[in-house]
């Protein structure tokens, strides 16, 4: 079922989660939350997009069309009071797929990825691009200094990366260059420039996750010399500026299983998932160990007292698979563009084997219907 969505407010506040159901009367009850297909995104099948959000607007654009094939420039908004995608400026840098993107001040930043011109022999990239949605009707494209050191260096261009922003402050790390990378770099907006901070916690990782609850941001997941990342980490900016302080605390790694090994209270660890965050919570659905996966986890950021103890949260809670919740069941996949708007999530594109896909879900966390259905 395709619909539109009226102004999102009209959803009701978290309330009784473990009680409430899907809207899906084929499903199980014993999980929340509930997916709904919208309007096909308009540009051609692909994976490995990249994106960001701005305001009560989703960006994304570039990525890997396997028909043609051929990695992509072009660059889209998404609407979510309308359900529409509107063409934007094309991204000015050469075609690139696995590349990242993040938010800050208003502005969008798309940059690093794996491309260039020749299809046939792609290489890793290290050029940032600024994208202005206030200059027109399609926005303004700025090339900003390349990612890493000041002058360019090949050894800091990569794919696979993390990139969000937390704390009105913009940071990217980690991938693929020839091996796996953990180096963490924060973008200076007002100079231009890049500055290298702690590494990223726990294992070198490309393909991995990360979603932002409130001032911190949770990284986990990715793909470390042939194996699956299990380690979990909170990155807090604020400790940046106290050199005696850790920025990233390690939480309860992804296993898949207790911590005795018993039943399934976790996520499997997995590369080239959808992540985003919804009124405290995050959020992890899809991405590959060594399939496409579907299903779908929320996670309580964890409480931690005066002496770095967790005494609450840091847990995980198993919602409605995204391929077994749908009116219409949606596909397995990994590499889509998963974000957030409001109090829902949604996911676009991504791929399961050579199969590419242009469809597009809304996830509903409480699994009641919004007013206009």
């Amino acid at each position: 079922m395709k619909h539109f969505l009226l102004p999102m407010l009209t959803l009701v506040v978290f309330a009784g989660l473990l009680s409430l159901s899907s809207c899906n009367t084929s499903s199980s009850t014993t999980l929340p939350g509930s997916w709904d297909q919208l309007g096909d995104f308009d540009g051609v099948t692909r994976s490995g997009a990249a994106g960001f959000v701005i305001g009560n607007y989703a960006y994304m654009g570039t990525g890997y069309n396997f028909d043609v094939p051929e990695r992509l420039t072009d660059f889209w908004r998404y609407d979510p009071q309308i359900d529409t995608w509107i063409q934007m400026a094309n991204f000015p840098g050469v075609p690139r797929s696995n590349a990242v993107g993040f938010s800050l001040n208003g502005k969008g930043y798309i940059g690093t990825g794996i491309g260039g011109t020749d299809i046939n022999n792609p290489i890793p990239l290290g050029d940032f691009w600024q994208f202005d949605p206030s200059v027109g009707t399609r926005g303004q494209w700025t090339r900003i200094a390349d990612f890493g050191y000041p002058a360019y260096d090949t050894a800091l261009a990569r794919y696979g990366a993390l990139a969000f922003s937390v704390g009105g402050r913009g940071f990217v790390g980690g991938g693929y260059n020839a091996a796996g990378l953990k180096d963490f770099w924060e973008y200076d907006q007002p100079n231009n420039q890049w500055v290298q901070r702690p590494s990223i916690g726990g294992s070198k990782r490309q393909n991995g996750f990360v979603f932002v609850i409130d001032d911190y941001a949770y990284v986990g997941g990715g793909n470390d010399n042939g194996s699956y990342v299990t380690n979990f980490f909170r990155f807090d900016p604020t400790a940046l500026s106290d050199t005696t302080k850790n920025p990233w605390f390690e939480l309860n790694g992804l296993t898949g299983k207790d911590q005795n090994g018993n039943a399934i209270v976790q996520p499997k660890p997995r590369e080239l998932a959808c992540a985003w965050a919804i009124n405290g919570f995050g959020y992890l659905s899809c991405g590959s160990i060594g399939a496409p996966q579907s299903d779908t986890w929320q996670y309580t950021p964890p409480i931690v007292n005066s002496n770095g103890v967790i005494t609450s949260g840091d847990t995980w809670l198993q919602y409605f698979s995204f391929a077994s919740n749908t009116p219409t069941v949606g596909s397995a996949r990994d590499s889509g563009f998963g974000f957030a708007i409001g109090l829902f999530g949604h996911i676009t594109t991504g791929k399961s084997g050579s199969r590419r896909f242009d469809d597009s879900w809304l996830f509903n966390p409480v699994g009641v219907e919004p007013d206009n259905k």
